[in-house]
């Protein structure tokens, strides 16, 4: 499913699936997924059981792959809305990175899973599904970074602030905070715009 796509699920999902979803990631947060049941769910979105599968038919890895799309959704809109506003690279850089790693970092349902299930989520980030998820989140961005950089440049550089944002999420340092724009900035103008540029376009 293309990014935008997933952009529009996240926007357009009726109650019920928002409702099934919030349910899963609280389920998820209180116990993990291996100790979570489908009867957990229902009666978390206070629906029956019959309903959770009539709305998310395929079992719990079906509904992982809901989440996943929702939350997925739901980062690329938060982060489409704010880019728009950006009035240079620099700052448009800043703004992708600073919301995606605070969605990473501050997801309590993500977090439990990775650090003790990681197994039911890293393979979604593993090798051999990296490069659709990568192509997803460049093409997102093409229409932002199509305003600084040429047009062959624009999926490299997406690519790479892709790959920049999940591995510092999955693996923090001191010296990349999320919640700090300074700090953001200062990684961003050090690391990232060198990559993304040349001599002649950071003057």
């Amino acid at each position: 499913m293309a990014s935008a796509e997933l952009a529009e699920r996240y926007l357009t999902a009726d109650e019920l699936e928002r409702r099934m979803v919030d349910a899963a990631l609280r389920c998820v947060e209180r116990w993990g997924l291996a100790k979570t049941s489908m009867d957990d769910i229902a009666r978390e979105a206070r629906v029956s059981r019959a309903t959770v599968y009539r709305v998310i038919p395929g079992g719990k890895d079906r509904l992982v792959e809901t989440v996943l799309q929702h939350e997925v959704g739901r980062l690329f809109h938060e982060a489409d809305s704010e880019a728009r506003q950006a009035t240079t690279l620099e700052d448009l850089v800043c703004v992708g990175v600073g919301i995606a790693m605070r969605v990473l970092t501050g997801h309590a349902a993500l977090n439990y899973l990775v650090r003790h299930e990681p197994e039911a989520i890293l393979p979604h980030f593993a090798f051999h599904r990296l490069a659709p998820l990568l192509a997803e989140i460049a093409e997102l961005s093409r229409p932002h970074l199509s305003r600084f950089l040429p047009d062959e440049a624009v999926r490299p550089a997406g690519e790479l602030l892709a790959r920049v944002v999940l591995s510092y999420s999955f693996s923090p340092v001191p010296e990349l905070d999320p919640e700090d724009p300074d700090s953001i900035r200062r990684f961003v103008r050090t690391y990232l715009l060198p990559a993304l540029t040349t001599t002649e376009e950071r003057t």
